[in-house]
């Protein structure tokens, strides 16, 4: 393998739709005409809750496409394994993939009525329509936006600005079952401010830094770890400064900034305005993404290298990691309008031809599933025959192309294969995990969200999907042409937000009746919200029970953690979870007191925690410990506080 520069002024504008993309960008950047008349002043932005779209709650692939190509993995592990001399596990029992699959698919433990009724299903095809059930359910969609949202380092607020719009559209993309390859082009492609436009999120999560957003975008949708060669030429990777910069002049005619609103705030307070009503208003239109006339980005003035000199003006080159790779469609790609740069780079990112696009979110999600990637590390794939099975790692970017970058579709053949529904394996040792060959998933412990989300499905069980938050209002109410008004014009739409109540109704801190979809106020017991992980702050706050099991800080990409700390059994064994599985209303609790004898009330602990029954064993040593005086309540303590429990198996 071999890198070089590709020269994109050496290639041909090929289709129709790379014409289309063009005049689109070129028409979304015309610069707009600065309002002159002071005698009208825009409508106000409504404020109202924006529940998600209806979901799309179909498959598009047939069951003997999913078994085709699950059948398909299973033979390329099979292979991998039979070279290494070694057997694939065998099949897990329904009690394992019970509560696998709920936890992979839905976030969450199966309740203790959910695990009865498919246990005691007698239908051959039971795992698979499961299987299907919950990738359709409102538990995978909360589920996959946890991972989503650590994957693309997403917050809620980041220094002035509030991303609520942005987690708004990530949540219906989701919901809508958007392809990928289509989520990721808008990313990399929006227009507008934080308050207008939702996909602009992703770009200006970094405002103000083009060079480390281009390192995480490499990162996160091309597995590559590039950011050394932001300062020199990558010293483990063959990837150079001059390489970094070509590609990121693709940004260079790309403004994202979030503009100071307090300057704003100061300009324009008076008598019945004050700056922090000013600020209120302005700040989510002056966090915005926008093209501009001309590419800007040079060489640094400190460059070391001789090819280029220090400070000149760069040309937009993509890169390629086998020769050859610049002939394919992928590379046929618009240099010659400044406005039209960004959406090339989409273009070539997202293509269904680009040697690592494919590939990288079909590792990043078989991880997911599996708990490592065919190819280890995740942000390091320049190199595909450095993977543990290369045959398995190129067919699974082939099943990901084939199911139209629909990453549903793509978990649906995951856990429909052999492979997934195996027997776990102990996770490897440090230093060997690069090399696991998947006789079954790896032994892992719980993210997380699944952990809160378990705990949520104890103490409320199937409801816990009934209750989400939106709070995209708090910035798409305040969304007006900032850039097009003069300083009078905005001054009397401030003050027409202010006398409407657009800058006091229900814009606190805390949630209010128009953060609640659909009106539905979530449960609480003591002072805790009962939501799911997802529609809770992102990142949770320090020390909430999330934060503390490893939720990431949303800092870098993909960093939460599975390590176990002493704080966090302290938190299992006297936290505040404790009291709400002990609650009154509590819906463990509620059946617990209502199970009758001892019998059925350890079957209903197991199947609560495990989703399974006890064995003779462990039912022996329960009524041994109970007859020393051991309460019913201690056995929930128990097995609460167990490996089991917070393991996937």
């Amino acid at each position: 393998m071999f890198t070089c520069r590709l020269l994109v002024s050496c290639l041909c504008l090929m289709g129709i739709g790379s014409l289309c993309l063009s005049a689109i960008a070129a028409d979304s950047n015309k610069k707009p005409k600065r309002k002159t008349s002071q005698n009208q002043v825009s409508p106000l932005p409504k404020i109202r809750n924006s529940p998600p779209k209806n979901p799309q709650l179909k498959f598009r692939m047939s069951e003997e496409q999913i078994s085709s190509a699950a059948l398909w993995i299973d033979r390329f592990v099979g292979e991998g394994l039979k070279k290494a001399g070694l057997q694939p596990n065998p099949p897990a029992d329904d009690f394992v993939f019970l509560r696998r699959i709920y936890l992979d698919a839905a976030g969450r433990i199966p309740t203790d009525d959910e695990s009865a009724d498919f246990l005691s299903e007698k239908d051959p095809e039971k795992r698979r329509k499961l299987i299907d059930r919950l990738l359709l359910s409102d538990g995978y969609r909360s589920h996959f936006f946890n991972w989503l949202a650590d994957l693309l380092r997403h917050k809620q607020n980041v220094r002035r600005t509030s991303y609520n719009h942005y987690e708004r559209w990530l949540k219906d993309q989701i919901a809508l079952n958007r392809p990928w390859d289509e989520m990721v082009f808008d990313m990399l492609s929006a227009e507008g401010s934080v308050a207008q436009s939702g996909p602009a999120g992703y770009l200006l999560r970094d405002p103000g830094m083009p060079l480390d957003n281009l390192s995480n975008t490499l990162t996160i949708f091309l597995g590559a770890n590039v950011a050394c060669a932001q300062c020199h030429d990558h010293p483990l990777a063959d990837w150079t400064q001059r390489e970094y910069f070509e590609l990121a002049a693709f940004f260079g005619a790309t403004d994202v900034s979030d503009r100071d609103p307090r300057k704003v705030g100061n300009k324009l307070r008076n008598g019945q305005l004050s700056k922090q009503d000013v600020i209120q208003a302005v700040a989510p239109n002056l966090a915005r993404v926008r093209t501009k006339s001309h590419q800007t980005l040079r060489f640094p003035d400190d460059y070391a290298y001789d090819d280029v000199k220090p400070g000149s003006r760069v040309e937009p080159l993509l890169f390629i990691w086998e020769s050859g790779d610049e002939k394919g469609p992928a590379y046929a790609v618009d240099h010659q309008n400044p406005k039209n740069l960004r959406a090339s780079f989409a273009q070539w990112l997202t293509h269904e031809k680009n040697p690592r696009f494919a590939a990288t979110i079909a590792n990043r999600l078989w991880q997911r599933s599996f708990g490592l990637g065919v190819q280890e590390p995740l942000d390091d794939l320049d190199d595909l025959s450095k993977s543990a099975n290369p045959a398995l790692l190129q067919l699974l970017g082939q099943v990901m192309v084939k199911a139209g970058f629909d990453l549903r579709e793509f978990q649906r053949v995951l856990f429909n294969s052999r492979t997934y529904q195996s027997k776990s394996s102990v996770t490897p040792e440090i230093g060997q995990s690069d090399q696991y060959l998947f006789p079954g998933p790896v032994l892992r412990r719980m993210t997380a969200e699944q952990t809160w989300d378990s705990i949520l499905a104890l103490v409320i069980g199937e409801k816990l999907d009934d209750y989400k938050i939106d709070r995209s209002h708090r910035v798409t109410r305040y969304q007006f042409p900032f850039d097009q008004m003069s300083d009078s014009e905005v001054t009397k739409m401030v003050l027409s937000m202010k006398k409407s109540g657009h800058l006091t109704k229900g814009n606190g801190s805390r949630l209010n009746e128009l953060d609640y979809v659909n009106g539905k106020r979530p449960l609480k017991v003591g002072s805790q919200f009962l939501l799911r992980a997802s529609e809770m702050q992102q990142p949770a706050k320090d020390d909430h029970f999330l934060r503390m099991f490893g939720q990431s800080s949303r800092e870098l990409v993909n960093d939460s953690s599975s390590e176990g700390s002493i704080p966090q059994t302290l938190m299992l064994m006297n936290g505040e979870v404790q009291a709400m599985l002990a609650d009154k209303e509590s819906r463990l609790s509620a059946k617990l007191k209502k199970s009758g004898g001892l019998r059925p009330a350890v079957e209903f602990l197991f199947l609560s925690f495990f989703g399974r029954p006890p064995t003779p064993d462990e039912f022996e040593a329960i009524e041994e410990s109970l007859r020393s005086g051991m309460k019913k309540e201690d056995l929930t303590w128990a097995l609460f506080n167990s490996t089991e429990f917070l393991f996937v198996q």
